[in-house]
C-alpha cells in the first residue's frame, strides 16, 4: 500500500520525517481528539447514528494508516482494508457521502498541523515542501473510502430491490388479507396500504414504449417486472376531496396498456393485477392508448368460455354460414353497429344506409338464428357468440368498438 503513494523527490531527510512520524504515532490519541472535536461541525455527523466509540476507533486507525504511508512504514494487516471498510460502514449508517469525504479530507489539515508542530525550526523550510506527500496519502485513503461507500450503496440497493421484488411477489400471490404482509409490502413499495391504486400492465409489444412513458412521468419507482410483464402500481395521492375525477393520469391513457379498475386499497391490488394480466394476454393492443374492462370483457369472456364458447358460436351462428359471405358480413356489421349505439337511426348513420335497411337486416338475423338483436338477452347471446368466433379465428379485439 505505501508503494502506491508517489514519494517526494525534494522532501526532508528520512531522519527528520521518520522522527516526525514517530512522534505523531506516539501522540495519535491526541491527534484523534482534535479530529473528533472538528468533525462534530460537519453536517451529517452531529446527531448521526455513528457511535462515539466507533468514530474514535476509525479515526485512530485512519490516522495511523496515513502516518505509516507518509513515513513509508509497513502497514499491518489490521489496517490494510480500513479505508474501504470505513466507506462500507458509513454508508450503512446513513452518513451522507459529501459529509464523509469532508471528514476524511479534514485529516490532511489535522495531520499536517500536528506534523509541522514537531519539525525542528532549522528543517521547517524544507519540510513544508513535502505537503504534497501528506496530501497524496489522504487522497489515497479518500479514494478507497469513496469506493467502499459506493460499493456498499450498490449492495444495499440490490438487496433492497430483491426484498422489494420478494414482497411484491408475495403480495401479488396473496388474497390481500394478510395485514402484516400488506404493511411490509407498503413500506417496501413506498406507498400506504389504505390508499387507492391505479394498476396498469403494458402491452407485450410495447414494453420499451411503456417503460419510457413511465420514466417521463417520473414514476419508475412504481414500475415492476414480474414474469416478463411490466406492472405499474401507482398510488392515487390526491386528497380525498379531489378524487371526484378519474384516478388514471392523462399520460398513462396515451400508452398502450390495460388499466384495471381502481383498487380501493393495497389489499385489492393483487386482484387487479391478475385482471390486468389476463386482459393483456387476449387484447389487441396495437392501437395507441390504453384499454379498460369495457374493451376487455368480450375477449376475456370468450377466452374463459373455452370449448363451451366454441360450441356456443357454432350453435348460434351456424345459420349465417349458409348464406353468401358478403351478406353475412353486412348482417354482422349491422348487429355490431346496433349494439354499439342502441339506436336504429344512429346505426344507419354509421353504416350510411336507411334506417329501414337496418331494421330489415336485424329482422333477417332474427329469422336465420332465432335470436332477436332487439331483445337484450338475445343480443347478449349474439355478442358473446360473435366474440367467441372472433377468438377462434384469432381476431382478438373489441367487436363493439368502444
Amino acid at each position: 500500500m505505501p508503494n502506491e503513494v508517489e514519494q517526494s523527490q525534494n522532501g526532508p531527510s528520512r531522519s527528520v520525517l521518520s522522527e516526525v512520524v514517530t512522534r505523531c504515532l506516539a501522540d495519535i490519541d491526541g491527534i484523534t481528539e482534535r479530529f473528533l472535536i472538528d468533525v462534530q461541525d460537519i453536517d451529517g455527523y452531529a446527531g448521526s447514528s455513528v457511535q462515539d466509540k466507533d468514530l474514535r476507533e476509525t479515526a485512530v486507525a485512519s490516522m495511523e494508516l496515513l502516518l505509516r504511508i507518509v513515513g513509508d512504514l509497513p502497514v499491518p494487516e489490521r489496517l490494510a482494508g480500513i479505508s474501504e471498510a470505513l466507506g462500507h460502514r458509513r454508508a450503512n449508517q446513513g452518513v451522507p457521502l459529501e459529509s464523509l469525504l469532508r471528514a476524511v479530507r479534514m485529516d490532511f489539515r489535522i495531520l499536517w498541523t500536528d506534523m509541522l508542530a514537531r519539525v525542528p525550526a532549522e528543517s521547517l523550510s524544507d519540510f513544508t515542501q513535502d505537503a504534497v506527500r501528506v496530501w497524496e496519502a489522504v487522497e489515497f485513503h479518500t479514494t478507497r473510502v469513496h469506493a467502499g461507500y459506493m460499493d456498499e450503496l450498490a449492495s444495499m440497493a440490490h438487496e433492497k430491490e430483491q426484498q422489494r421484488a420478494f414482497l411484491l411477489s408475495r403480495l401479488l400471490s396473496s388474497d390481500g388479507r394478510d395485514s402484516q404482509l400488506l404493511g411490509q409490502a407498503a413500506r417496501a413499495l413506498g406507498v400506504t396500504s389504505s390508499g387507492a391504486f391505479v394498476v396498469a400492465v403494458g402491452a407485450e409489444s410495447a414494453r420499451k414504449e411503456f417503460r419510457a412513458g413511465v420514466a417521463r412521468a417520473q414514476a419508475e419507482d412504481y414500475l415492476h417486472e414480474r414474469d416478463g410483464a411490466l406492472i405499474l402500481i401507482l398510488e392515487d395521492r390526491r386528497p380525498p376531496s379531489g378524487r371526484a375525477g378519474s384516478a388514471v393520469p392523462a399520460w398513462l391513457t396515451r400508452l398502450r396498456c390495460f388499466v384495471a379498475p381502481v383498487a380501493e386499497s393495497l389489499a385489492e391490488v393483487p386482484k387487479m393485477v391478475r385482471v390486468a394480466l389476463e386482459a393483456v394476454a387476449v387484447l389487441d393492443l396495437a392501437a395507441p392508448g390504453h384499454q379498460t374492462v369495457r374493451q376487455a370483457w368480450g375477449p376475456v369472456a370468450a377466452e374463459r368460455l373455452g370449448e363451451f364458447g366454441e360450441v356456443l358460436a357454432e350453435a348460434v351462428l351456424a345459420p349465417l354460414a349458409r348464406i353468401p359471405a358478403a351478406e353475412q358480413d353486412r348482417l354482422v356489421e349491422t348487429v355490431l353497429a346496433y349494439a354499439r349505439t342502441g339506436s336504429v337511426s344512429l346505426a344507419a348513420q354509421q353504416l350510411y344506409c336507411h334506417r329501414n335497411t337496418v331494421l330489415n337486416r336485424l329482422a333477417r338475423v332474427h329469422q336465420l338464428t332465432g335470436y332477436d338483436p332487439a331483445v337484450h338477452t338475445d343480443a347478449a347471446t349474439l355478442m358473446t357468440a360473435l366474440q367467441c368466433r372472433a377468438q377462434q379465428q384469432q381476431q382478438p379485439g373489441d367487436l363493439f368498438g368502444r
